[in-house]
């Protein structure tokens, strides 16, 4: 739970940010309590940035928002997933999130997102939590769907991101050879899916591993 502490001088000061506040709440719900600056400007339309700062940083004072990074706010009971998608709309959530959602391993790595996207790697670190957007080639852009506003891959596509950056040197708190159920995955669509790569020593690695 986050702390929250008012400190303010006036009652007409602590009126006008329980007004930001109730605001905030209805935006955050629709957003699902991810805010960008630019959210924040247009909910408040304050023409002074003196005074916007103010008022962000009142907010800020009794957390109901807190910085995630540069640019970006989050609400307490924000959704990592849409913070990942905002911070990169062309990316797509893979990797442990979608396999256990999935439920092909055990444990949920509930403060940390491995996204990929066509473009530079990037590390997102905030209040605990860690955002990753690691580089896929164009042609390895595929296997994933919109939900709620997100990109999540399928469970087949993201098991063979992981296989795929496994090869490239990126550890995982699971095992690859041993937490993960492949006995659930669509091996027709695997096959398929594998036919676009062109890594013949990683084709050769999944096509064991995964007995096709």
């Amino acid at each position: 739970m986050w702390t929250k502490k008012v400190r303010f001088c006036t009652f007409s000061g602590l009126m006008k940010v329980q007004v930001d506040a109730l605001a905030i709440q209805r935006l955050a719900t629709r957003q699902r309590g991810v805010l960008s600056k630019s959210d924040l400007q247009s909910l408040f339309a304050e023409p002074h940035s003196a005074a916007f700062v103010r008022r962000v940083r009142a907010l800020e004072e009794i957390e109901v928002i807190r910085r995630f990074c540069r640019g970006w706010y989050v609400t307490e009971s924000f959704d990592l997933p849409t913070l990942s998608q905002r911070l990169a709309p062309h990316s797509y959530v893979s990797f442990g999130t979608i396999l256990a959602r999935e439920l092909l391993i055990g444990t949920r790595p509930e403060r940390r997102v491995i996204a990929a996207k066509v473009g530079k790697t990037r590390t997102y670190v905030g209040l605990g939590n860690e955002i990753v957007h690691v580089h896929v080639a164009p042609h390895l852009d595929f296997g994933h769907a919109a939900s709620q506003g997100v990109e999540f891959a399928n469970a087949e596509k993201a098991v063979l991101d992981v296989l795929y950056f496994h090869l490239r040197g990126r550890r995982y708190s699971f095992d690859i050879y041993s937490d993960i159920d492949f006995t659930k995955l669509k091996k027709k669509r695997l096959s398929g899916y594998l036919t676009r790569y062109r890594n013949p020593k990683f084709v050769s690695f999944a096509t064991g591993l995964l007995e096709l």
